[in-house]
């Protein structure tokens, strides 16, 4: 019985080993390309899609447009996404993780603009460095 049990117990081992070396081979998501990577990405990141408001080819598009009323004005204001196929790489990844810049200083008349910044549209990802450069790569290429 005792030979069974320790029989058992080596067989046990030595599959759960086999397990975890077969997961860490898989763990570099090299059953997909960068660019299949980078759709993922690009479509659900954390929740909601980059393509959700910079478009599914990533020209960007007017999400909404509204009145708002500021000192007794009404101002016809509109919320467009930018594109962001032929942002460069430096000041893509600059801003993809960026936070608001609370200070930033607003001419009088720049009502819209002013509501529109505040109101944190992008959400905070916390994507890493290897997740943005998939995400960029993806963009460049999309046709």
């Amino acid at each position: 019985m005792k030979k069974i049990i320790l029989f058992f117990i080596l067989f046990s081992s030595l599959a759960f080993s086999q397990t975890i070396n077969a997961q860490e081979l898989t763990d570099d998501n090299s059953f997909i390309t960068k660019f299949e990577y980078g759709k993922m990405l690009y479509t659900n990141p954390r929740g909601i899609g980059c393509n959700t408001c910079h478009g599914k080819d990533a020209k960007g598009k007017k999400i909404v447009s509204f009145k708002h009323t500021y000192n007794k004005k009404t101002y016809e204001c509109s919320l467009v996404i930018p594109g962001i196929k032929n942002v460069d790489h430096k000041t893509f990844f600059d801003k993809i993780n960026s936070k608001k810049n609370k200070k930033k200083k607003f001419e009088k008349d720049q009502v819209c603009e002013k509501l529109i910044y505040y109101a944190n549209v992008m959400p905070t990802y916390f994507l890493v460095d290897e997740e943005v450069e998939a995400i960029y790569n993806y963009v460049k290429n999309l046709k």
